[in-house]
């Protein structure tokens, strides 16, 4: 019955108030209290960041969030920019969107460190965790972990507790089912000596049942599941009753008590449709699907089954538009800004002429000076005037290039699968499998390579806000290699290609780990793409200097001078054809360019057209600041 369940809980450290917890009864009591609270009000922060902290249903928590940044910015408050952004990404996460939640909790993080507000550092990296853990990347998850438990130390009873208790998830996904009760136990036993955290305590127990679940200890999981629910109905927190409903019933459904399992799974259904909990909607569709099955009822089944599949795709295809306008959001914002910078500098310029205006007339005998002070000082903020306009025209120019990409790349692909359901129609129809075999793994590619071409371009987006993290640390890159081996073992395997390495263990180097995955993966995924049937790609690494050089060489089609030249510029960049017809945006060398810029490395590119590519890259291999 293994399923991860993500509950984040950062809500005392939010408001700074210990014994605070999730409660949807004191975010509407809360309401009229900041409603009577006139606009201008500083009070009107605190209230609202309570609010927004104690929602249980997203979309109100999304709401509270909208207002509460509006006011902290009008304020200008680092520290209640961070509650707001914290608040939107943990209802982005808890409503499936979770590349927009990362985003805003990287802001959320960002303003924590300007204020100098250290419980909100700490809540940040957990927030980040708990997404990434989702995403099962329990890599960055843990780093994150270990990062928010160096800020927390012993400074935060409360916040410490809800760190274990996603440490304790973590070890549960691992299947260390005894690591994982520890943490659970210990985050249960803070919670019990504070004494003012019950959602804390609730889902402690909850997911101890979890745990004994696993280990076949079936009632006795049953009894503490049943004890977190009647917490969380206490307190109002749909969200987590709707889950350990649902785990009640696959609980009841193991112990073959059919009718149980259903009206437990009926009851988390009801909630989930209640609050817009799409994620739980999809879920109970497939368990009830199971259940029926179980029963005999193979038409109730049939049904239930149909609408997991269709909530599983419209859930996909809503995550693909989200991610499309928070890309756009993420522009205009960068253009208001740019706007905002040159009316302040104007106004700036405007206060210097008053100043100057006022010391002519008082100060007679200093007039040159004054003068040729002002008209320098114009001068300088001419050029900055027009420097500031050259790059927003830039900017400008770089946005319409970059959705122009996205129009030509993401309209054949979402286009054709209108064709696609007409075609599955007429083979169910025919009862023609094989050809419905081949329909499903057309449809696996397209939303593969839709997902690919998302994540590159929300990374692109991050990285030209300054907004992606570099955390450089030691790293071993036969690690890095070794996973991106293994993640594109399919897709070599697909096209008859060797992928050898010849990369040892004990080379270290000195970059942020995302940043050389970046790096590795899209030209190991750029040489797969151009390297025809039962072609080799070699991956080797020597240190060269101070620098280690790692270098991907294929024997694909290869490229022009002309095109190698023009490689790494955006405005040269388009859409090329692979050699199995595969299509790429045209980003993931622009990323690679400048991700290595961000680590301070080197890359270089040779290439023969019809012979292959060799792309390499150096990395750091120590420190540069020591």
């Amino acid at each position: 019955m293994k399923c991860k369940i993500h509950i984040l809980f950062i809500l005392a450290v939010l408001t700074g108030i210990h014994g605070f917890s999730q409660n949807q009864n004191v975010a509407d009591s809360l309401v009229e209290v900041y409603q009577s609270l006139p606009n201008g009000d500083t009070a009107r922060l605190r209230i609202l960041t309570l609010i927004a902290n104690n929602q249980t249903d997203p979309r109100k928590k999304l709401d509270y969030s909208f207002k509460l940044l509006e006011e902290a910015e009008a304020a200008q408050s680092y520290k209640y920019l961070h509650h707001a952004y914290l608040n939107e990404g943990q209802a982005y996460r808890l409503s499936g969107d979770f590349d927009v939640a990362i985003y805003s909790l990287f802001k959320a993080l960002n303003f924590a460190e300007k204020a100098d507000y250290i419980s909100g550092v700490a809540a940040s990296n957990t927030a980040l965790a708990d997404v990434y853990s989702i995403l099962d990347n329990h890599n960055s998850s843990v780093m994150y972990y270990k990062k928010a438990l160096r800020v927390v130390a012993f400074r935060d009873s409360t916040l410490l507790a809800n760190i274990l208790l996603n440490l304790g998830d973590e070890y549960y996904m691992a299947n260390m089912y005894d690591s994982a009760l520890n943490c659970f136990n210990k985050s249960k036993s803070i919670y019990e000596e504070l004494g003012n955290n019950q959602s804390g305590i609730a889902y402690n127990l909850g997911n101890i049942g979890l745990v004994e679940a696993e280990k076949g200890e079936l009632d006795l999981a049953e009894q503490n599941i049943a004890g977190a629910i009647d917490l969380l109905s206490e307190m109002g927190d749909q969200y987590g009753i709707a889950i350990f409903l649902s785990y009640m019933s696959e609980i009841y459904h193991d112990k073959g008590k059919i009718r149980q399992a259903k009206i437990y799974a009926d009851s988390s259904m009801r909630i989930a449709k209640k609050y817009g909990l799409k994620t739980e909607i999809r879920d109970n569709s497939l368990r009830l699907a199971d259940i029926y099955a179980t029963g005999a009822d193979f038409e109730s089944a049939y049904k239930y089954h149909q609408q997991y599949v269709a909530l599983k795709d419209s859930i996909s295809n809503d995550e693909i538009y989200s991610r499309i306008e928070n890309l756009e959001s993420a522009f205009e914002l960068a253009k208001k800004q740019s706007e905002v910078n040159l009316l302040k500098v104007k106004e700036r310029n405007q206060r210097m002429v008053i100043v100057t205006v006022i010391f002519v007339a008082l100060v007679l005998t200093v007039l040159a000076i004054v003068i040729y002070r002002y008209y320098r000082s114009k001068a300088k903020v001419n050029r900055i005037l027009e420097d500031q306009k050259f790059k927003l025209e830039q900017l400008n120019k770089t946005k319409d290039k970059f959705f122009s990409i996205i129009s030509h790349d993401l309209r054949g692909p979402i286009s054709s699968f209108h064709g696609v359901s007409n075609m599955i129609k007429f083979f169910v129809k025919n009862n023609d499998k094989e050809q419905l075999l081949e329909i499903a793994d057309h449809i696996d590619k397209s939303v593969d390579g839709l997902s690919s071409l998302l994540d590159n371009l929300l990374t692109w987006a991050m990285q030209q806000q300054g907004r992606f993290p570099n955390a450089p640390e030691r790293i071993d890159i036969k690690d890095v290699c070794d996973d991106i081996i293994l993640a594109f073992s399919n897709m070599a395997k697909s096209k008859n290609i060797k992928i050898e390495s010849s990369v040892t263990a004990g080379k270290y180097v000195w970059v942020d780990k995302n940043a050389a995955m970046t790096i590795i993966r899209n030209l190991v995924n750029n040489a797969l793409k151009f390297t025809n049937e039962e072609g080799v790609i070699f991956i080797k690494a020597a240190e060269d200097n101070s620098m280690l050089k790692v270098e991907i060489i294929d024997s694909g089609v290869g490229m022009s001078k002309e095109k190698v030249n023009n490689l790494f510029k955006i405005e040269e960049s388009r859409s090329s054809y692979g050699t199995s017809g595969e299509k790429g945006l045209g980003l993931g060398l622009q990323l690679v360019h400048e991700f290595v810029e961000m680590v301070q490395g080197k890359i270089t590119v040779e290439s023969d057209e019809g012979k292959g590519t060799k792309f390499s890259v150096w990395l750091p291999v120590e420190n540069p600041n020591i």
